[in-house]
Formats: C-alpha cells, sequence, structure tokens
C-alpha cells in the first residue's frame, strides 16, 4: 500500500497516509462461510483489507512544469493549470468507477523526504501490480492508429506501469476511453496494437511475471525509452526484475552499473552479455545503459538445450563478477584483425591458429586498437564438454555463435575486451560432427 494516497469523496480530493485510511473505511462483514475461509493474515488481507482498500492508479506523461506536488495538494496551493486539470480528470475517472481512493506519482509522494522517495521508487512496480485499476492517459492521440506515436510509449517509467497493471484502462487526449471493455487487456487487438508499437508479446502485456530472467528481452523493452533523469533508466527497472538497490539520485549512469551487477550476481543467462556500444566507465563487461541492447539475428545460435540438472548446457552458467572484473570462462579463437576501407575491420581465423573454420567476422568500433598486438575472439554460448578430462567449448557445423573481440598487448599479457558498435558474431563453415575449443577464464 503506498505511503500516501489521495481521497475522492463525492467531490473532494485530498491526500491521506497510510494510519488514516482505518478511520475514512470499514471492512465488510463476512457471512460463515466466508470467514471459514479465513486461515491466515494473508487470507484476511485478501478477503477484507484488500477490498475495503482498492485503490485507482494513475499512468500518464509527466508536463515539463506545472504538476501539482504533495505539498501543492496537501496545503491547497496553486500549481500549473494543466498538471492540475490533468490530476482532477484522473479522479474523475476513477470517481467513475466507483473507486474512493487514486494514487499519482506527481502528489502522492513526498519527494522532499528522503526514505519516503526510496520506498516509492523501489515499491512502485508492486503499486500498480496491487492496483485495482491503472487509468492510462494518452495524451498525444485518441486512436489506435495515432497511438503508435503517443510519447506514453516512449518514457521509462511508463514500461513498468504498462507490465505491472493486471486491469488497465486506456483513455485518449480528450479523456475518451479507448474500449469499453472493464480491462482493457482483455481487448486482443488493442494488445496486438501495443505489442506492434512496443515489441512485447501480447502473453507478456498481459500476463507479465517480473524476475532476474530474460534479461536481454527486457532490456530490448527498455532501449527504446527515455528517461528524464540518467539514473531513471536504471531505478525504473528495479520492479521489472524483481530486484532491490539503494536509491541515489546525482550517482549518473554510476545507477544501472550497479542494477547490472546486481542482475549478473542472480541470472545465469549468456545472452545478457549480448550487447554493443559504450560500456560502463567501470568495466566493459557492462553495458553503459539500456540502449546497448540493440537488435541482432541470432536465429542460427544453436537450439537451447538442458542438462541432467536441468541447466542450459550452452555458456558458462558458473560467470561472476569479481573485485578485478566479471569472471568468465570463454572459447578462444585466435586470428587476425584486418582494417577495411568502409573504415570497418574483419577478423580472420587463419588455419594455422585453429583446426576449426570460420566466417571471417565484421567488426564495427570507434575504439583505438592500436595499444593491441594479438586479437582473439571469445566465443560465449559453446556447448559445455569434457575431453581427455578437461573442459572444452563445443562448436557445432554451419551455426552462429555470440562472441567479444578481445585484445592484448603480448604473450602473456592480460586480455581487454573491445567495445564494438556491433554484436559480434562468428559461423562456423565446417562440417562433420563438431569442433572442441579450449576454454580460458578471463577477467573483463
Amino acid at each position: 500500500m503506498p505511503a500516501h494516497l489521495i481521497y475522492i469523496g463525492d467531490s473532494e480530493m485530498r491526500i491521506v497516509g497510510r494510519g488514516e485510511l482505518s478511520k475514512l473505511f470499514e471492512p465488510r462483514k463476512l457471512d460463515d462461510d466466508e470467514l471459514n475461509k479465513i486461515r491466515s493474515s494473508k487470507d484476511a488481507i485478501r478477503e477484507l483489507v484488500k477490498p475495503a482498500l482498492k485503490y485507482a492508479i494513475f499512468s500518464h506523461r509527466w508536463l515539463r512544469e506545472g504538476e501539482p506536488t504533495f505539498q501543492d495538494i496537501r496545503h491547497g496551493r496553486e500549481c500549473g493549470k494543466d498538471g492540475f486539470q490533468k490530476l482532477s480528470k484522473f479522479c474523475e475517472k476513477a470517481r467513475e468507477l466507483e473507486y474512493r481512493l487514486a494514487w499519482s506519482d506527481t502528489c502522492c509522494i513526498d519527494k522532499t523526504n528522503n526514505t519516503e522517495l526510496d520506498e516509492a521508487i523501489r515499491s512502485m512496480f508492486n503499486w500498480y501490480r496491487n492496483a485495482d485499476i491503472c487509468i492510462v492517459h494518452l495524451a498525444d492521440s485518441s486512436d489506435s492508429q495515432q497511438m503508435k506515436n503517443d510519447v506514453w510509449f516512449m518514457r521509462g517509467w511508463t514500461l513498468q506501469e504498462l507490465l505491472a497493471a493486471v486491469s488497465i484502462k486506456f483513455f485518449g487526449k480528450d479523456w475518451e476511453p479507448y474500449t469499453g471493455l472493464p480491462n482493457d487487456k482483455h481487448d486482443l487487438q488493442l494488445m496486438k496494437d501495443i505489442s506492434t508499437i512496443t515489441s512485447i508479446s501480447v502473453e507478456d502485456l498481459q500476463h507479465f511475471s517480473p524476475g532476474p530472467t530474460q534479461i536481454r528481452k527486457k532490456m530490448k523493452w527498455a532501449s527504446k525509452r527515455t528517461t528524464t533523469r540518467v539514473e531513471d533508466a536504471a531505478y525504473s527497472l528495479i520492479g521489472i526484475f524483481d530486484v532491490s538497490m539503494p536509491i541515489a539520485y546525482g550517482e549518473g549512469e554510476w545507477a544501472f552499473h550497479r542494477l547490472m551487477e546486481v542482475i549478473i550476481q542472480k541470472c545465469d543467462e549468456w545472452d545478457m552479455f549480448a550487447w554493443a556500444g559504450p560500456s560502463s566507465s567501470h568495466s566493459a563487461a557492462i553495458p553503459r545503459s539500456p540502449r546497448c541492447y540493440c537488435p541482432f539475428d541470432g536465429s542460427k545460435f544453436p537450439e537451447e538445450r538442458k542438462d541432467e540438472q536441468n541447466r542450459e548446457v550452452h555458456g558458462d552458467n558458473e560467470f561472476t563478477l569479481t573485485r578485478q572484473g566479471l569472471q568468465i570462462k570463454l572459447a578462444v579463437v585466435k586470428g587476425e584483425l584486418k582494417p577495411q576501407h568502409d573504415g570497418t575491420f574483419r577478423f580472420i581465423t587463419p588455419p594455422r591458429f585453429t583446426t576449426a573454420s570460420f566466417a571471417p567476422v565484421v567488426v564495427q568500433t570507434s575504439r583505438s586498437i592500436d595499444k593491441y598486438r594479438e586479437f582473439m575472439l571469445g566465443i560465449v554460448n559453446y556447448e559445455r564438454g569434457q575431453h581427455k578430462g578437461k573442459e572444452v567449448g563445443v562448436l557445432y557445423p554451419q551455426k552462429d555463435y555470440l562472441c567479444f573481440l578481445l585484445g592484448r598487448a603480448g604473450e602473456g599479457d592480460k586480455l581487454h575486451k573491445v567495445n564494438t558498435s556491433n554484436v559480434l558474431t562468428v559461423r562456423t563453415t565446417f562440417t562433420g560432427w563438431g569442433s572442441q575449443e579450449p576454454l580460458v577464464v578471463v577477467l573483463l
């Protein structure tokens, strides 16, 4: 339950705290059959408290200025006309839907209280998930044709609001409803339209489960969105990945680095490393922002497969973060990096370096590579295998593999990940059963 809500009676609109709710609402009386179903405090909350304290929650695009604050509404101060009018229309729609409690991120968080702000950001996903209805105002559109250009679909925070809400109602710029259904997530055509706009499947739109899984897929959703504050690119994803981290506005891009550290500690999916572009200033293995999760063709990767312990057989499923960086086992293939006339490079693997054969890899990078004398590909999604008692990376013919470009100054020196502007994949060109490549533990 949020720390503060808006109480909307017949005509009033005032801020109330959690402690005041017991004075405003009384749980309904249950009959004997209903009482017999209550076996725990959770049952009591579900049957008694939640129905009495159900609330509508607001999702919208913030104005540049003039949004009513907690202090404005609490003390009846004047605020921007457009912002107050938008809040009033939200409360009006909530009241029409027979709600007496409502919540808006503009005025229901006391942003002068750091403790309350921290709780709000870390609890936001759950507040939207637990709301009885989420009312969405699409201020730039009035039908599905215009909807694809609505800024609401381009903002960072609205991603979790779209996914978290179990029940949702969309209203256009003139506050007319998009559908006649009580819950627009049940309108299949509208969900298909939103799926096309967001690249989120209808299944995920209707039944999203938060958690530190399917990292790359969720980051791709976020990659298309922007936030006003740099830190919110990370904070707006906390609930989607169901992780916890302290809030510290002013930390800049370090916020996303911290988020990725938490995710890496909880997840063993190799494809979270399928990103390109600038890395964190603190680690070459961590992307600087969700925008690094650009599209690429992984359709010719080996098919996912589980071992007897129900673990994915591809890649190092025991990679870990250390003080020295990301520790991960890669199947390392030596080669040569050749500059091209178009400003790109080609990574090639001469026969003297490997018994397997690979197609040339196009490498786009804006980083200087002059300091490196040796180059290698670190293949990420090899299949784990054994040969003569040693771990090896098994590669299959005519398949694509995700890889890093690695460089070092000389024999025996530390390997470094070279940032590239494109996600690197290498294709095996040999025939037959497969190739067994040595695994190397690297720190990136």
